[in-house]
């Protein structure tokens, strides 16, 4: 397998491009400086073109994407109307009841099918003094209110109701609306947002997606070098943790520094001598845990990763993808409710011959790639899914 040898800029967050979009919508004067040809973002995009010219009898395409069905849900539902939401049945497979739970609170009526979802708004008109959003199993429901209360002729006051799971991305959702202009108030873990809420900025550049950089750092880490530009110093993803998490398996990885001693915005990876386990909670950072269990999969000693039960609830079911993985490469590896736990002695390249089905997941196509480029007999099935959150992922590798 040919080395990586990457150095350059990756394209915008989804994440966050989508949750701009969403705000832009309210205020088209709102400029986003970044792009993404991700399918999430493009759905996101078509999706809101067609809201604004009102299309008649429109059904919106969500895909598989979590934030575009959810986000997307509650800014149709501050206009009066009856919209339809479609997408693939595997989306609809994951929790929705929230969502819906949340759209009724606020005077909706709606009917969820095995990929649609129908809604008959009469614009947000709360129920009760306190809308309740549930956060056990995804923060999205929380942030898909958030990003749609500006401008609202009500103060909203909110409960978060469950255990939450991915704060990470919830602080990353109240910083950005905060960035951007909006007035929240805490207490005791809920908050109030007051009517009227603007956005007061003109111009918002979003960071590259850290998520994406983590997936060609992996790579790097086994089998050649990145240099990823203009990386921020202190990024608002949750996922740039993998940083730390890189430094401690062993892997070299930093900022290079300057001509005159400073920190640049270059962050280079170079591959590691050998790989140690590591222990680490991923409560924050879900969306780490298959490329990471790949990469301890393939280190010396023990690994828990640790904190994740949501990630049943992904676009597959991303413990049970892995724990099939890592045992077909040979590797011990005990399932949890909240991730695993690897051990046993390391099976050496080429080991056995694995068939990796991506089963509609991006990131399980991303955790593939590392054990190949590691110098693992693997054959990637459905290796297109990546569209949906790095579709140059396979032509940055030099694999197409």
């Amino acid at each position: 397998m040919k080395p990586l040898a990457f150095v350059g800029q990756l394209s915008a967050s989804k994440s966050l491009l989508n949750r701009l979009l969403i705000a832009k919508s309210y205020f088209p004067e709102l400029e986003i400086v970044g792009h993404s040809t991700c399918d999430d973002v493009i759905y996101m995009k078509e999706a809101l073109a067609k809201f604004a010219a009102r299309t008649p009898n429109a059904e919106y395409f969500v895909g598989s994407a979590g934030t575009v069905l959810r986000f997307l849900a509650l800014r149709l539902a501050r206009e009066p109307g009856v919209y339809r939401l479609v997408g693939e049945h595997r989306l609809f497979e994951r929790p929705q009841e929230e969502l819906v739970k949340t759209l009724r609170q606020l005077g909706a009526t709606c009917e969820l099918g095995s990929n649609f979802l129908k809604i008959d708004s009469p614009g947000w008109r709360l129920h009760g003094d306190t809308l309740l959003v549930p956060f056990a199993r995804s923060s999205q429901f929380a942030t898909a209110v958030l990003m749609n209360a500006w401008d609202l002729p009500f103060d909203l006051f909110v409960s978060l109701g469950g255990q939450k799971v991915s704060e990470g991305y919830w602080r990353m959702s109240l910083r950005l609306a905060q960035a951007l202009g909006m007035r929240i108030d805490f207490w005791d873990g809920d908050f109030r947002i007051p009517k009227g809420q603007k956005v007061t900025v003109n111009k918002f550049t979003v960071e590259p997606d850290v998520s994406s950089v983590f997936a060609l750092a992996a790579i790097a880490a086994v089998n050649g070098t990145a240099s990823f530009t203009d990386f921020p110093l202190e990024s608002w993803q949750p996922d740039s943790v993998f940083i730390p998490i890189l430094q401690t398996m062993g892997v070299p990885i930093g900022f290079l520094p300057t001509s005159d001693g400073q920190t640049s915005g270059t962050l280079k990876v170079d591959r590691a001598k050998s790989l140690n386990g590591i222990a680490f909670n991923l409560k924050n950072c879900p969306d780490l845990f298959p490329v990471l269990a790949a990469l301890c999969a393939i280190a010396h000693g023990e690994s828990d990763l640790f904190g994740a039960p949501h990630l049943v609830h992904k676009e597959s079911n991303r413990l049970q993808g892995m724990v099939r993985v890592i045992q077909d490469l040979g590797r011990e590896v005990v399932a949890k409710e909240d991730g695993v736990l690897i051990r046993g002695p390391v099976v050496e390249p080429p080991g056995p011959g694995l068939t990796i089905n991506c089963d509609q997941d991006h990131r399980m196509a991303f955790a593939a790639a590392v054990l190949k480029a590691a110098g693992y007999k693997v054959e990637i099935q459905y290796p297109a899914v990546v569209r949906k959150s790095f579709p140059e992922f396979w032509s940055l590798l030099g694999w197409t």
